[in-house]
């Protein structure tokens, strides 16, 4: 496959393409240092025919192809080569680095945000280090020496090596498949890292919203203080031990919601190292709405308050820059704009993003549902799933045939998944944006089900989590979640009380002239003469199918998507985000139509009470 060197730009391609430094913004906002370095930019880059069965055991070339530029996959028009990388082929990058004077005595840290899949990293000949996996980061320490040669090797197997890919297609573009993504496709940056450096800063909130604890990690046994930033400009002080509960009850409560998406500043120290983190005060739970008749279906609960999750479907893919975002601004558009246009949360749809994307969440106030990356591959087809879809087919789903169906009847492949579940949870579970973790997706890569979910819980007991996204439903969860493509949108089974989750819907299709993918053929649900046409559908579709369902427990939707994505037509923005396709306006009044049909749920009741709408 040739991946296609598209001429479409989104407003950010010049950072993307002729920046120095592209993506220079600090990665970990979460528990961020003063000291750092970004390695973006051009590297040497060479391919070669896999010498070793083992990348470790390979040597680096002597002679290099050309420039790359980091952090964009090898197949993306940013990074300048726009080749794809074969099974049996190694991609290396290399780089000579010289690190500030200050930092040669000290221990120094190069990490890697996301490789695409599995990497080694030399430094002046020596293996330093390696990483299995495609979408979470990763560090090797760096020696001590004036100069570095920094040499780092790739493989990428694809979706026949049965690892976590995400929509990543094996071959050529299609349907719903897109273009691989192979190499280093994240921020590379090095750190100056303490003897006793800290580790991980996670904020749970107390059920009573009156405070919250701090867990913060760190690599040797000391004390840790923590100085609190609190809305009326007060600050306190509190220490504790690393691994241990640090309680923080702020003088003044500010709650995070969506409308006030309010973050605490944390400053957290332990005599060696210092990093500021930022925590957001809120729960979410499900519960029963105050004086609802005994049968009615419960909902979510943002700070004890309903709350009606309105998402859009995001893919998180550029044009010229695939699963990369072209610059920090470009992740800000797409919050944005959603939130301008009556939405409160997108679902991150079987990626993770960058660590500044959930930050901008955090920050913007909008609600993230989160996938767990899937590998395995789909139990249905797109022509079989609308069968599905019409009855509601379910399935075992621990039988050894089911696992072979699913692609996880390797043992290997299972216990990669589950380590790279355990292992995104960890790493995002400080954010307070994410309100949601979904499992499996349509069936995809679907096995043990209710076993996963009670992982998932005990991982993370604070948040809620939709186990099988769209169908072969296992009775667990949170929700009653179904998708529903071009089928007319239904009530879910009475006998069910779960709240209904309507996690995908939609995906009307317009081809945009001069803002479409030069790929082969275009794919939608249903397809759109023009704008008119599309406001037109829409209109009907949330006033005589979607609005109504409040009425019987729907609690959350999700709208097929953000934007087009290559071939796949049906975004609510052109693929280089130069387009809304249907009227702004119109997509504001339907939106506070849906919300104003979720406040008038919550009037109705046996009993009248008083029910605040969590905003």
């Amino acid at each position: 496959m040739k991946p296609v060197a598209t001429q479409l730009r989104t407003p950010w391609a010049d950072e993307a393409l002729n920046a120095d430094s592209p993506l220079a913004q600090y990665p970990r906002p979460q528990r961020e240092r003063d000291e750092w370095l970004c390695l973006n930019g051009t590297w040497d880059y060479a391919i070669r025919p896999s010498s070793s069965a083992r990348l470790v055991n390979e040597y680096p070339p002597d002679s290099y192809d050309g420039r790359i530029r980091v952090p964009f996959a090898l197949e993306t028009v940013a990074s300048g080569v726009t080749r794809e990388l074969l099974p049996d082929e190694t991609l290396f990058y290399r780089r000579f680095v010289e690190l500030p004077p200050a930092w040669r005595a000290r221990r120094v840290a190069l990490n890697f945000e996301a490789v695409d899949y599995l990497a080694a990293v030399w430094v002046n000949g020596q293996l330093v280090g390696d990483h299995r996996g495609g979408y979470l980061p990763f560090s090797v320490e760096l020696p001590k020496a004036e100069r570095l040669e920094i040499v780092v090797g790739v493989r990428d197997p694809g979706p026949a090596g049965r690892q976590q890919y995400g929509k990543q297609s094996e071959k050529a573009p299609k349907d719903i498949w897109y273009t691989p993504t192979s190499g280093i496709w994240q921020t590379v940056w090095a750190e100056p890292v303490p003897a006793n450096a800290i580790t991980s800063v996670v904020a749970t909130s107390y059920a009573d919203l009156n405070g919250f604890t701090i867990i913060a990690d760190t690599e040797q046994h000391c004390r840790i203080a923590v100085r609190v930033e609190c809305p009326d400009g007060s600050e306190i002080t509190v220490a504790g031990k690393p691994g241990e509960p640090i309680e923080v009850a702020p003088p003044y409560i500010r709650p995070w919601t969506p409308d006030d998406p309010y973050l605490y500043r944390l400053e957290v120290s332990n005599g060696t190292d210092r990093v500021i983190s930022w925590a957001g005060l809120r729960t979410v739970a499900i519960g029963r709405i105050p004086g609802a008749r005994r049968f009615e279906r419960p909902a979510i609960l943002l700070n004890g308050k309903p709350l009606f999750v309105n998402a859009v479907l995001d893919q998180g893919y550029w044009p010229e820059s695939g699963m990369t975002a072209p610059s920090d601004e470009a992740l800000i558009f797409d919050l944005q704009q959603l939130k301008d246009l009556g939405y409160n949360g997108v679902r991150k749809h079987i990626k993770v993003e960058s660590r500044r994307f959930y930050h901008h969440a955090d920050r913007l106030g909008m609600l993230v549902l989160q996938d767990v990356v899937n590998g395995g591959r789909p139990r249905v087809g797109i022509p079989r799933s609308r069968i599905v879809m019409a009855l509601d087919w379910q399935t075992r789903d621990k039988t050894r045939r089911g696992l072979a169906a699913a692609g996880r009847d390797s043992q290997q492949n299972r216990y990669e998944f589950e380590a790279d579940m355990a292992a995104m949870i960890k790493l995002l579970r400080g954010h307070p944006s994410i309100v949601i973790w979904v499992i499996f997706n349509e069936g995809w890569g679907q096995y043990h089900t209710a076993r996963l979910e009670r992982r998932v819980r005990r991982l993370d007991p604070t948040r809620l989590i939709d186990p099988a996204s769209g169908w072969f439903d296992q009775r667990g969860g949170d929700f009653r979640s179904r998708h529903r493509y071009v089928l007319k949108l239904q009530r879910p089974p009475r006998r069910d009380r779960r709240p209904f989750f309507l996690s995908e819907f939609g995906g009307f299709s317009l081809a945009t002239e001069g803002h479409q993918w030069e790929g082969d053929g275009k794919f939608g649900y249903r397809f759109c003469a023009d704008s008119a046409s599309l406001g037109k559908a829409l209109a009907k579709l949330y006033r005589e199918q979607l609005i109504p369902l409040v009425r019987h427990g729907l609690r959350a939707c999700v709208y097929t998507q953000l934007s087009d994505v290559e071939i796949e037509a049906n975004g609510l923005f052109s693929y280089d985000r130069q387009v809304l396709k249907p009227d702004a306006d119109l997509l504001r009044s339907l939106n506070a139509e849906l919300d104003a049909a979720f406040d008038a749920a919550l009037t109705r009741r046996k009993k009248p009470a008083s029910v605040s709408r969590a905003r």
